[in-house]
């Protein structure tokens, strides 16, 4: 056939499927195929590799209306004769023949976007370095190329001094993804746009998403004023603080807690057994001084978590 493309639901246009009423015809099949993903235009293009039985297979069923079929290749890769015989799907009649597949090969426009650094949207990670921006980069890359779309792809990862921006091919992706992320991990999601371009009368836009992660996650404490709080939980710009003296809980925005120490759970926040009780007074070894200190404590617990502000120690209670 003439090898134009058409709707994604069809193999050949009109004219050449009435040409196959034809039996004199000399009846040949054009594909082509994608050097880089191995996807075939074949009335459109797939949506993954093809391998060549199954486009045979596809053709005979679709134009020739051949089921069950059994066939003889000749020829190469580009250039096949295709031997049939098999039933008919319209009467039930065998039905033999022969056609020729054509290959050529054509860059697929997924492909083209991907060689081109094509991208819709840059999505940028900030926070504090370490394992935790780490692991936020790790989740968004996993889900971008988890995605069942082959449109949607990562151009680049360019790694900043605040963090690290990734160019992504699809606007609408980014920002589903990108909440995910927040949901997950907490924060603050900021988008701006701008023009690049015109086509067929349109505008278009790149977009930029800003993804700040904040520095302290569950189970860190934080110092603001003389007030000491343990991050109970985080839930998108949304964190759930709970006093270490007073144990009231309040939630505050992520965005509104700006002025503020940071004591990390494992590094400032450590945990300590306790050597004996009286009351309310939980007798533990200071890991920072090795001495006996008493602490209040209204639990009974064998071990506690305690952190150290200004030679002060405090019981932090479990998040």
């Amino acid at each position: 056939m003439c090898g134009r493309e058409v709707e994604r639901t069809r193999i050949i246009c009109d004219e050449c499927r009435h040409k196959t009423d034809v039996a004199d015809y000399p009846k040949s099949i054009k594909i082509k195929r994608c050097p880089h993903c191995g996807s075939v235009l074949l009335g459109g293009w797939s949506d993954k590799p093809v391998k060549e039985n199954e486009i045979i297979i596809s053709v005979l069923r679709d134009v020739f209306k051949v089921s069950a079929p059994s066939f003889h290749l000749t020829g190469d890769e580009f250039n096949r004769r295709v031997k049939f015989e098999g039933k008919s799907t319209e009467n039930g009649e065998s039905r033999n023949g022969e056609f020729f597949l054509r290959t050529s090969l054509l860059t697929c426009p997924i492909c083209s976007k991907r060689l081109g650094n094509y991208y819709e949207a840059v999505l940028q990670i900030r926070g504090e370095k370490g394992e935790r921006i780490d692991s936020v980069l790790e989740f968004l890359v996993n889900s971008f190329e988890n995605a069942s779309s082959r449109s949607v792809f990562i151009t680049k990862v360019e790694k900043k001094r605040e963090g690290y921006d990734i160019f992504i091919s699809d606007k609408q992706f980014s920002r589903a993804i990108a909440r995910r992320a927040i949901d997950k991990f907490g924060g603050t999601f900021l988008e701006t746009s701008h023009l690049v371009g015109m086509k067929k009368g349109n505008e278009l836009y790149r977009i930029t998403i800003s993804v700040r992660i904040p520095d302290f996650q569950k189970g860190d404490v934080i110092k603001t004023g003389t007030n000491l709080f343990l991050i109970e939980g985080i839930k998108g710009n949304v964190a759930t603080l709970q006093n270490i003296v007073t144990r009231n809980k309040e939630n505050r925005k992520i965005s509104d807690i700006d002025d503020f120490s940071l004591l990390k759970n494992g590094k400032d926040i450590k945990e300590v057994d306790v050597i004996y009780r009286e009351g309310d007074t939980a007798y533990i070894l200071d890991p920072f001084t090795f001495m006996e200190r008493a602490v209040k404590d209204y639990g009974n617990s064998e071990s506690l978590r305690i952190v150290k502000v200004d030679e002060e120690i405090y019981v932090v209670p479990l998040s």
